[in-house]
């Protein structure tokens, strides 16, 4: 076995690669060992990945007050701090999820300072320090719309539109492609992007994103236009650095929060270029849907994506993923829905893989099967209970294999 940057082990000889192994789960083959790839990763080893990130960057100052930020260097730093993120894992996952990064023009103007012991990014421009290793700061309450939208020229300034050219020259894309040169061989990089529809709520909010739809639909449709016009060159930036696939969130569209009209007006009229797109670009997107995404299961299967995602049971709805294999009926693949919370905080190793072993044998009636969860781990959650998900899955694809 031997190792590449950041100490994530490359596999024995004789086997498919983690990549090849989500790639034909994704595409309906046959892969050697059943692939997991549990949601959302990213949010699992953050603070992992931002420890790992800061001790760089204490190695660099090695006494000195002040180091000046390297937008290269600075990639490489990132990119290190995730691969040595998935080293909290025994057994590694599929996948590597991987985000964009700040841009050139930030690292331009930014500092590493250490005051007291404590590290701070420093805008030299204004002074202005944020602490490396800080608490987190909270997110916006977005219940009420933070931006008034009166009409078109609101949206336009709001909504500028970059090419993927000026994308990938800003830097702001360069993580991915560092990923992609380090592991994309090796591993299924993917990244996380909203669909037109969920990313409108960064710009109205929840009570914005509901009311607009009733009170100013031709509006709307205007700003999903909009929204989906700045998706696609974000999505043929992310094609352009190489990465193998997009799971696509979305958000406040289940059964459970708006009607089947709004649905199709507002997010199925959206998402097939959107998908469509992706496609024609090689990439393989994953489509999960928030809430009661049961009645919507028919829709999504029509954007041609590679694989669809839903949570687990919750929020007074059902979602089984004996139902939800069932409804897609072979026309894509299907990721598995382990409740994260029960088992990732109240279960033994024992009843992990219990429950791994009762997805994956109804799995093994999708198209193509991946364990993985209906969101994310809790940070509490022991790392060895997350590694005997990704073994057990292994191992039960080559079973499976081996009776046939």
């Amino acid at each position: 076995m031997t190792t590449t940057p950041g100490g994530i082990p490359d596999l024995q000889a004789g086997t498919l690669t983690p990549k090849e192994r989500m790639v034909r789960a994704l595409t309906g083959q046959k892969p050697d060992r059943l692939p997991a790839a549990q949601a959302y990763l990213s949010l699992f080893l953050a603070d992992f990945e931002r420890a790992f990130y800061v001790e760089q960057y204490r190695q660099r100052l090695r006494g000195r007050g002040r180091y000046s930020v390297d937008h290269d260097e600075d990639t490489i730093f990132r990119a290190e701090a995730i691969y040595r993120s998935y080293g909290v894992f025994k057994i590694r996952p599929d996948w590597i999820e991987v985000h964009c990064g700040p841009g050139r023009d930030w690292a331009e103007q930014t500092d590493v300072v250490e005051e007291g012991g404590i590290l701070f990014f420093e805008d030299w421009s204004t002074g202005g320090r944020t602490p490396m290793l800080g608490p987190k700061s909270s997110l916006t309450d977005l219940w009420d719309s933070p931006v008034q939208i009166r009409d078109r020229s609101d949206i336009d300034a709001e909504l500028p539109i970059l090419t993927a050219e000026e994308l990938l020259a800003s830097g702001e894309f360069d993580l991915l492609r560092q990923a992609v040169a380090d592991y994309g061989d090796r591993y299924f990089i993917t990244t996380i992007l909203d669909t037109p529809f969920s990313d409108a709520y960064g710009l109205l909010g929840f009570q914005g994103l509901m009311v607009i739809q009733h009170d100013q639909p031709d509006l709307f449709h205007y700003l999903l236009e909009r929204k989906l016009a700045q998706s696609q060159e974000v999505v043929a930036a992310c094609a352009a650095c190489g990465i193998h696939g997009v799971y696509a969130e979305e958000v406040f569209t289940g059964a459970d929060l708006i009607s089947p009209r709004s649905y199709d007006q507002f997010v199925y009229h959206y998402n097939l270029p959107y998908f469509r797109q992706m496609r024609s670009l090689g990439l393989l997107p994953i489509h999960y849907v928030c809430g009661n995404s049961i009645p919507r299961l028919e829709r999504m299967v029509e954007y041609d994506v590679a694989a669809v995602a839903v949570e687990e049971s919750k929020k007074g709805f059902q979602i089984e993923i004996d139902e939800v294999v069932d409804r897609v009926a072979g026309r894509t693949a299907v990721l598995g829905n382990i409740d994260a919370v029960q088992f990732g905080l109240h279960a033994t190793a024992d009843e992990m893989a219990a429950e791994v072993r009762r997805q994956a044998a109804t799995g093994a009636r999708a198209k193509g099967f991946v364990v993985s969860t209906g969101s994310p781990f809790p940070l509490d959650t022991n790392p060895r209970l997350i590694d005997t998900m990704v073994e057990t899955a292994h191992s039960i694809e080559k079973s499976l294999l081996d009776a046939d």
